[in-house]
């Protein structure tokens, strides 16, 4: 599909053309083989544009993860639920964007597998999205005393999501419908493990009142001793 856009006049080549020609080759020809103006014989996109717009091959792999984290934090600023519920249905997003294009993702895993430098790029963009989730459930709660609550509870999100979308990779032809009962059983698991967390931490922030009540004649000194006995708990504790 080509979009209006480019210069001169030119449609603009969409993204997941571009992405899809460039999978093919590194399948086909190896990664390491492939140079930036065979994707762009491929493609009918100049090699010129194509740096222009992705600057390496890396990029042009990773493309639609980029798109689809910058879709996941316009969902996150817009969510009208709560927190945990809308950092759920924002790994949802992700998880489809995988299975809405297996002629992308499925060979995306195994050249990311066969090749060390594509690990340590995906292992950064999973970073990305642990990072954008633990800081919204930590915005969304009670500021800075929530962020280690919400850095674990972000990561077992993580952790429970790629548990399901490394099952569907393994397996691609598996049922849809399994898939999705894998990951709403993984999320309810989650919810599980940090709503106490979250609520710990959130009722850990709340102000006490201390009420006392001494006969009229108590001196300051001792009444200022008996506060604070009655502040610390027993035995200083």
């Amino acid at each position: 599909m080509e979009r209006p856009g480019g210069r001169g006049g030119q449609p603009r080549v969409a993204t997941r053309e571009v992405v899809l020609a460039a999978v093919r080759l590194f399948t086909d020809s190896g990664f390491e083989a492939t140079t930036m103006d065979q994707i762009a014989a491929a493609t009918g996109v100049s090699r010129r544009s194509l740096f222009r717009r992705f600057g390496s091959k890396e990029d042009i792999l990773f493309a639609e993860h980029d798109e689809l984290f910058s879709t996941v934090v316009r969902y996150l600023e817009a969510s009208p639920d709560e927190p945990l519920t809308s950092v759920f249905s924002a790994a949802r997003l992700v998880l489809q964007g995988y299975l809405r294009d297996p002629e992308i993702t499925v060979p995306r895993y195994h050249l990311v597998r066969a090749h060390p430098r594509l690990r340590d790029r995906e292992v950064a963009m999973t970073a990305r999205y642990q990072a954008a989730f633990s800081s919204y459930l930590a915005r969304s709660g009670d500021g800075e005393g929530r962020s280690l609550a919400a850095g674990v509870a972000a990561a077992a999100l993580i952790s429970a999501h790629n548990h399901v979308l490394r099952g569907w990779l393994r397996r691609p032809e598996q049922d849809s419908r399994e898939v999705w009962a894998g990951f709403d059983e993984a999320m309810d698991f989650v919810r599980r493990a940090a709503e106490p967390m979250l609520h710990a931490e959130r009722e850990s922030r709340r102000d006490h009142v201390l009420v006392a009540v001494y006969p009229g004649g108590t001196g300051r000194e001792e009444l200022l001793r008996r506060i604070g006995a009655a502040v610390q708990g027993p035995e200083g504790s």
